[in-house]
């Protein structure tokens, strides 16, 4: 059963300007170390951490409640498979938000073209009764 669905698209030269006015301050405030390692390890770091901004508003907008009721930026981690694959992973709130709403995959895919970065979020569980249809 599909729960919820999201699309982000993002400004990559508003990113990167927002970089090299607040540095590690806004990434740390944004992301989440692994994101901030795989990030820096990409030729091109703006547009990776666009579509990783992009992917969170993504989720959020799937759920319905945006940045709110305690949910952290960093309680939304977007990680890669061995092969690229990016997917979600929920810490904090955000696991107890997805745990209460009965989500059983999350389902991410990203891309960007300069200028812009975009971010499409599904997600599929159980209704209240747990059927899955």
């Amino acid at each position: 059963m599909i729960l919820g669905t999201g699309i982000d698209i993002v400004n990559i030269d508003r990113v990167e300007r927002m970089m090299d006015r607040w540095g590690d301050h806004f990434l740390r405030r944004v992301f989440t170390e692994k994101e901030i390692l795989w990030c820096h390890k990409r030729s091109r770091p703006a547009e990776c951490y666009a579509t990783r901004f992009a992917a969170k508003e993504a989720f959020l907008k799937a759920i319905g409640w945006g940045l709110r009721n305690g949910i952290q930026w960093t309680d939304i981690e977007i990680g890669n498979d061995a092969l690229g694959k990016p997917s979600l992973s929920f810490h904090r709130k955000a696991k107890e938000v997805s745990e209460s709403l009965r989500i059983r995959k999350s389902l991410l895919t990203l891309s960007h073209d300069r200028p812009y970065a975009v971010a499409h979020v599904l997600l599929e569980g159980t209704d209240h009764e747990g059927c899955d249809c």
